[in-house]
């Protein structure tokens, strides 16, 4: 266990040689002029255990906003350099505690960034009060909110590094690309699937596994002529191909008949010979029997469909209706024609993310 301890100083021995100072102290990031209507934020890490949580020590976030602060004219001077401004800045600036300070614990890591140095976990008790306020209503559906501002979640949304007189932190320039980050670390949060949160499986995912996986982004593999070989984006939208689908098969539910609960994904292929589209189902419930199924494409479709699933191969067994463009789709069980135009829903697309790197200098 000593051994161990000893091992997490490591970080902090090398960073501490790479320069005159020691790595504690206060780094600062500042947009507008000193005066008027700027924006500063500065951490400040210290040498303080902190008695709450081991092995890390404190730290303190302070946000400094100018006399005549405007987040308005923040967003029309600086978004297009730094688009997070308005979707992640703009929801916490009017929540700030009145002293514009946070605290909070961190931890330098041994994972190294050649360009921004060693990564550093971040946790801050007092920040699940701003969450409270700027999400509301989290709380009320039963989620423990603190758990939001662990070092765990928070690597989630922003990666942090210390190098030589310099505190990094890397975000998601926008909601939109929070939520493609969360998929590529294996958590899908998507507001029109079945379930609000779906945890990937970690096997399936391409890239860096475990700690190695925070702050990188899907590779793209190229040849020697400069020619794309693979995108590990591709990869994702392939292997999760049916939990980020759309077009789901629903059916009573067994202790409210009023209410109607999906209970599989679809997703399509097209064959070679025909260009046939066709029909590939998997239950979210393994135990699930694969024949005579029936159920209904949406939650309010009045329109019943029957078929079995040609197991394991996952084949949907409906007859194609030999029609193409819009008017394509399949006869099912009891000859009933569903078009696909009618009853497939744009899956969620996996993309890579886009994220801004802000430098806090020492100071």
């Amino acid at each position: 266990m000593k051994k161990l301890k000893l091992l997490t100083l490591i970080p902090c021995m090398c960073l501490s040689a790479c320069s005159k100072n020691t790595i504690y102290g206060e780094y600062e990031f500042r947009l507008g002029k000193t005066d008027g209507s700027h924006f500063g934020l500065s951490v400040e890490l210290t040498d303080e255990a902190n008695d709450k949580h081991e092995g890390m020590s404190n730290l303190v976030l302070r946000a400094d906003l100018g006399s005549d602060f405007s987040i308005e004219k923040m967003v029309e001077e600086y978004s297009e350099e730094y688009p997070f401004i308005k979707d992640l800045l703009e929801p916490f600036v009017n929540v700030l505690p009145e002293d514009r300070s946070i605290k909070g614990y961190y931890h330098v890591t041994d994972i190294q960034n050649e360009k921004y140095g060693y990564r550093v976990k971040i946790g801050s008790d007092d920040l699940t009060e701003l969450f409270k306020k700027v999400f509301p209503e989290i709380p009320d559906i039963g989620e423990d909110i603190s758990a939001l501002t662990t070092p765990e979640m928070i690597e989630m949304v922003a990666c942090a590094y210390l190098g030589k007189n310099q505190f990094t932190v890397q975000i998601p320039v926008s909601t939109k690309d929070v939520q493609q980050q969360l998929a590529w670390y294996g958590y899908l949060v998507d507001f029109e699937g079945a379930t609000l949160l779906t945890q990937l499986d970690e096997n399936k995912l391409p890239g860096p596994k475990g700690e190695e996986r925070f702050g990188v982004h899907p590779a793209v593999t190229k040849d020697a002529k400069g020619n794309v070989v693979s995108r590990e984006a591709d990869i994702m939208n392939e292997k999760f191909e049916f939990e980020f689908s759309h077009t789901y098969l629903y059916q009573d539910d067994p202790e409210d008949p009023l209410i109607r609960v999906p209970v599989g994904s679809f997703v399509t292929r097209v064959r070679e010979d025909t260009n046939q589209k066709y029909l590939l189902f998997q239950p979210f419930d393994e135990k699930m029997s694969l024949l005579n199924i029936e159920g209904y494409f949406s939650a309010y479709d009045s329109n019943v469909v029957k078929f079995s699933v040609a197991n394991p191969s996952q084949i949907v067994a409906v007859t194609h209706n030999d029609k193409s463009g819009d008017e394509e789709g399949f006869i099912d069980a009891d000859g009933n024609e569903f078009l696909y135009k009618d009853v497939l829903k744009k899956p969620f697309e996996f993309r890579d993310f886009h994220d801004v790197k802000i430098g806090l200098t020492k100071i």
